[in-house]
């Protein structure tokens, strides 16, 4: 008889999916950036931006530069995004093997799906241009699909 208030209390702490809150604007006419921090994903639109770093930087986000080298080797990469990690977890002077990181994801094609940017120069290495999707994940996949982020049916990924 025990079992059907276990079963409901599981349920009740079963994760809620992430839903993205949406750009201020109605269509972004730069890129638009998708960050996964804990419990949201944050959608905003970044204009004049040339690289992955350059938009997540004109995002309104706070964006802390480490110290050091980052997982690809980059100086200046991507060490914490509004307060994730705690400066308790990572103090942002370098990066060890296996320790988890921001990872920057573009979307490819066939199917259109994230695919994981791994360049010498981290987010500054991901070229994008308007109409461009890139996301960032702490230690982990991006928790949605390309389309749930962008709601726009036949959307592609432009050439940049």
């Amino acid at each position: 008889m025990a079992v059907i208030p276990v079963l409901a209390s599981l349920l009740l702490t079963l994760p809620t999916p992430l839903t993205p809150e949406k750009p201020v604007e109605a269509r972004c006419d730069g890129v638009t950036v998708a960050v996964a921090l804990p419990g949201e994903l944050v959608v905003r639109c970044a204009t004049g931006a040339t690289d992955a770093r350059q938009a997540l930087d004109r995002t309104g986000l706070a964006v802390h530069a480490g110290r050091g080298e980052g997982p690809y080797g980059d100086a200046g990469y991507v060490c914490r995004i509004n307060e994730v990690p705690s400066a308790i977890d990572d103090d942002c002077a370098g990066h060890a093997d296996g320790d988890p990181y921001w990872k920057v994801w573009r979307v490819g094609l066939d199917p259109v799906a994230w695919r994981a940017s791994q360049t010498g120069d981290g987010p500054a290495g991901v070229p994008v241009c308007p109409g461009a999707l890139v996301g960032f994940s702490f230690g982990g996949e991006m928790p949605v699909s390309p389309e749930a982020v962008l709601d726009d049916p036949g959307w592609l990924p432009p050439r940049c």
